[in-house]
Parts: C-alpha cells; sequence; structure tokens
C-alpha cells in the first residue's frame, strides 16, 4: 500500500482499498469524524456497528478487555484470516460500536493492510464498499458514483473474488454463535457445533 494511502488515512480522509475479503471502505478507527462520514458514504444506519481491523494481538488487547480461553483458541487457528470475533470492547468511540459495548474484530491476512495497520498504529473501520444493503463489491468499476465522488482514495487491484468474513461470538464462554455466514462458517460449524 502507497504512502498516500497511509498519509490520507492519518489525516481523516476515507479509502477505499481491496482487502482479503471484499473492496472496502477504511478509515481511522478512533477518528469519530472519519467513522461519521463513512456511515453518511454507505447511507449506514447508525444502529449497524462497524468491523474493525487490527494488525496483530498486540493490537487487539489494546481494544477488547478480556480474551477469553475459547477465543484465544480460535484465535490462534483461524487468524488472520476471514473471521471476525464479537468482543467486549475498550477505547473504541461509541459511533464505531453504535453505542453498545461490543465490537467486531477481524486480523486480515492481506500483508499490505497489515502493512497500513501497523504503520498507522491504530485500527482501521473496514466496511464493505457499497451503498448499504446492495451488492458488495468485488471490482472498482462496480462502485456507484455517489460512493466514488465521496471517498478521498481510490486502490483498483482488479477483480476480487472472495466473500466476507464470516461473523462470530462466543456466548458463555463455551458457545460459538455464527451472527453472520461467510467463508469460514460451514468449517466453524462443524468444529465448534456452532448455535
Amino acid at each position: 500500500m502507497k504512502d498516500e494511502l497511509l498519509d490520507i488515512v492519518k489525516k481523516g480522509g476515507i479509502a477505499i482499498i481491496p482487502t482479503d475479503t471484499v473492496y472496502g471502505i477504511v478509515c481511522d478507527a478512533l477518528n469519530e469524524e472519519s467513522v461519521r462520514r463513512v456511515y453518511e458514504i454507505k447511507n449506514r444506519d447508525y444502529s449497524k456497528a462497524m468491523i474493525i481491523l487490527v494488525s496483530d494481538e498486540d493490537m487487539l488487547k489494546k481494544y477488547v478487555s478480556n480474551i477469553s480461553p475459547l477465543e484465544q483458541e480460535i484465535i490462534n487457528k483461524y487468524w488472520p484470516g476471514p473471521l471476525t470475533i464479537i468482543f467486549k470492547k475498550k477505547n473504541i468511540p461509541n459511533i464505531v460500536t453504535s453505542n453498545t459495548d461490543e465490537i467486531g474484530i477481524r486480523m486480515p491476512k492481506d500483508e499490505a493492510l497489515i502493512n497500513l495497520i501497523k504503520r498507522l498504529d491504530k485500527p482501521i473501520v473496514a466496511t464493505s464498499a457499497n451503498i448499504s444493503s446492495q451488492k458488495t463489491i468485488t471490482n472498482v468499476s462496480l462502485l456507484e458514483k455517489e460512493i466514488k465522488d465521496l471517498v478521498d482514495y481510490i486502490e483498483d487491484d482488479g477483480t476480487i473474488e472472495n466473500e466476507s468474513s464470516t461473523i462470530i461470538k462466543v456466548i458463555n464462554n463455551n458457545e460459538v454463535k455464527i451472527i453472520r455466514h461467510g467463508k469460514l462458517a460451514s468449517i466453524l460449524s462443524r468444529e465448534y457445533n456452532c448455535i
């Protein structure tokens, strides 16, 4: 990822970039004004929380209040990768989490994306680069004009043929609930008897 992208995100800008799942709209997760812009650009309801990406477990620990043994086991097996886990949050603005005490977090597999987060030294919001309730974007040529016109940077990496991440939540420290199906849902269902 280019220095220009890092500078834009550092300054509170909004970018559309390829991720290891689909094209995403990203911004500094700790910059409330930037997060608000993402909601507006996507026409996303403020009651729908955002997902954030972290570069490593050290960063994860700064933004979650606890990691259960089962969550740690799942992290060890499936991160980095297309799996979002919902944790109890700390140090995350309420706008990101729709005023709840939980946050969905993922560690991406894409080296360039991890490098961006490391160099920013903060988590990033990453949400699919489409108007809410529309299809996810696998090529920048499919971006709606209103989105293109409102972001500060677009990186074209051709067509991405991947699914959105699976979202899970560990209940009572011993059960795994699938919140959103995705690439890993069937594997996790078999392994953890998901509810």
